[in-house]
């Protein structure tokens, strides 16, 4: 027990993340192969939930209270998800300057993101060989090397527009959107079983291809969930933080 937690709020939140792992289990035990479509409402939804809770407690300085729910999923995940979802999807960025979803952004700033990570005209081969995540960048990097470039440019305005292409961000517009609002994943995403496909999301798509197409397996991303809930839960024990909401 933390010091000085009274043993009734320290079986209180104990006692909340015991909810969540017996829901963990719960998709955890299902067929995937008959039950996937079921699995996966009810992982990503379960993330929501819990990006929510944390987002109006333990979480609510880091969030405020202007931050959308898309940015708070992607900030919960970033926190207790793992290093992978520091990462920014470096084909995402590109994507989102080519259609044109920088405008807010200063032109040479565009023209740098537009091309960051060396992006260039793909070789036969080169369009052949699948993207692999370990080629990507975590957001810091990304704005440590933009701003090396044009220190000039307001960091937070830059590190807003970029958080959009962070992992999270990326799952919670074709995982969690889709599979709640649509009942299947999202476009830019997929379902094959590449090579690491329960230890990290794959691609789908070039090296240099944009927009990507990125995978979230259900079994990686229930490894996560498990993550989460457990980091969570040790926070609200250091912090002494009862996560229950109030009725």
């Amino acid at each position: 027990m933390a010091e000085n937690m009274s043993e009734e709020l320290q079986w209180r939140i104990t006692s909340f993340f015991d909810y969540w792992r017996e829901r963990h289990a719960f998709i955890r035990d299902l067929d995937f192969s008959k039950h996937s479509h079921e699995a996966n409402v009810l992982l990503w939804g379960e993330l929501d939930q819990l990006s929510n809770l944390w987002a109006g407690n333990i979480g609510s300085k880091q969030c405020g209270k202007k931050m959308g729910k898309r940015n708070i999923f992607d900030a919960f995940l970033a926190r207790y998800g793992g290093e992978l979802f520091q990462l920014v999807s470096l084909p995402d960025i590109w994507n989102r300057v080519d259609k044109g979803k920088a405008a807010d952004l200063p032109e040479n700033i565009r023209t740098f993101l537009g091309t960051v990570g060396g992006r260039c005209t793909p070789t036969v081969l080169q369009e052949q060989r699948t993207r692999c995540t370990s080629e990507d960048w975590s957001l810091d990097a990304t704005i440590t090397r933009t701003l090396a470039n044009y220190p000039e440019m307001d960091r937070t305005k830059l590190e807003e527009w970029l958080t959009f292409s962070r992992y999270g961000a990326i799952a919670y517009k074709q995982m969690r959107c889709a599979y709640i609002h649509e009942g299947r994943p999202g476009k830019g995403t997929h379902s094959f079983k590449l090579h690491g496909f329960a230890e990290r999301p794959t691609y789908r798509s070039a090296i240099y291809a944009a927009p990507p197409i990125m995978g979230f397996d259900i079994e990686f991303m229930l490894r996560v969930l498990g993550f989460c809930i457990d980091e969570f839960e040790a926070d609200a024990l250091a912090l002494q933080a009862d996560p229950v909401p109030e009725q």
